[in-house]
């Protein structure tokens, strides 16, 4: 449906294939390969289906949860394990 996501499709074409897009990520929901855009193949912008829209919201959410949890607590964090959550946090919301 959409180009490689290191492709940046051009804003000319990105208009002209709106529709189609948009069948896309109706059909495939949040596993719709997001559309990177912009001008003189300078990415400027995403569309993502709105379902992985959500689910990437729901993510950040979760991490700033978990973070701020262990701000509070002795615990304390590094930058590396700040890291690793945000990473699993971000394949669990593929899931």
């Amino acid at each position: 449906m959409s180009p490689r996501a290191d492709e940046v499709l051009p804003t000319r074409e990105a208009r002209a294939k709106l529709p189609s897009m948009l069948a896309g990520f109706r059909t495939h929901g949040a596993e719709a390969d997001p559309v990177v855009i912009g001008a003189h193949r300078r990415p400027e912008a995403v569309v993502l289906s709105y379902e992985r829209y959500l689910a990437l919201l729901s993510g950040r959410e979760r991490i700033k949860t978990i973070l701020a949890d262990r701000r509070s607590s002795a615990e304390g964090m590094g930058e590396d394990e700040a890291m690793e959550i945000a990473v699993r946090e971000q394949h669990a919301s593929r899931r």
